[in-house]
């Protein structure tokens, strides 16, 4: 399939994981945000690029992919909250990268709506995503401290 390789480009070119925020470009050129090396253990790999609007408060609910998600917060506030791991606010212009199988819960901590451009490279064939049956501790709300433990195996 050629999309695939095209998408993974265009994925890679368009976003770069760092923990320093990448220098400005200068006009007319174009920077990475982040970039992830996709593993293709053999599986047929499909990729999604959607985008989200969060209401004030809102979430989606624990869930993990079936691949890797790489997301930029267009607008407004995202706190990412990985079971067991870090949470961190997103701000507008910032990115994002989700490992396969990561319990995580992306909320808009306001204030106002929050867009979220997400793309995903899964399994081909999966859901976008896998809901779990877990409670996301209410401080995780808001922009006060927020941890939520690892789920049991």
């Amino acid at each position: 399939m050629r999309i695939m390789p095209v998408a993974v480009l265009l994925l890679a070119s368009a976003v770069a994981v760092s923990a320093q925020p990448a220098p400005a470009p200068a006009a007319g050129a174009a920077a990475a945000k982040q970039t992830y090396d996709v593993p293709t253990g053999g599986k047929t790999q499909t990729f999604y690029m959607l985008s989200r609007v969060f209401k004030e408060g809102e979430d989606i609910g624990l869930h993990t992919h079936d691949g890797v998600e790489i997301s930029w917060v267009v607008r407004g506030n995202i706190r990412l909250v990985i079971a067991g791991g870090e949470s961190k606010i997103y701000h507008a212009g910032e990115s994002f990268m989700i490992p396969r199988g990561t319990v995580h819960d992306p909320i808009n901590v306001g204030p106002g709506e929050a867009e979220v451009a997400v793309n995903y490279i899964l399994d081909k064939g999966s859901p976008m995503r896998n809901p779990l049956n877990l409670v996301l501790p209410a401080a995780c709300k808001t922009t006060g401290p927020c941890s939520m433990p690892a789920p049991a195996k």
